[in-house]
């Protein structure tokens, strides 16, 4: 566990976001965000938890893949939709839609 809070944390990367080197401060974002992700629950995961599941399932992954990889794509996915929108996803429709426009319609 990090002594420093999640908000000094973030102070401190906005800080030396110009010192960085490549992508060193946008990892470190990025890992930062999966950190606090990890740690609260989705908004949806009572009412529907195999959401994650059943989307990869919908792209194609076989059902063995989609249940063994379900849950680090949706913390992943949370994650940088945090960091792209500055808002956490209330519903996996948020997540889906994103994705559909910036991952899978980006060129």
């Amino acid at each position: 566990m990090n002594d420093l809070t999640y908000m000094e944390r973030a102070q401190f990367l906005v800080a030396v976001q110009a010192m960085g080197e490549g992508d060193e401060i946008p990892e470190a974002s990025y890992q930062l965000l999966r950190e606090i992700e990890s740690e609260t629950a989705a908004p949806w995961a009572q009412s529907d938890p195999f959401a994650a599941e059943r989307y990869l399932a919908a792209k194609g992954a076989t059902p063995k893949a989609a249940a063994a990889n379900a849950a680090e794509f949706e913390l992943s996915m949370r994650a940088l939709y945090a960091l792209a929108t500055g808002a956490r996803a209330q519903s996996f429709q948020d997540l889906a839609d994103w994705i559909e426009k910036n991952v899978d319609g980006a060129q």
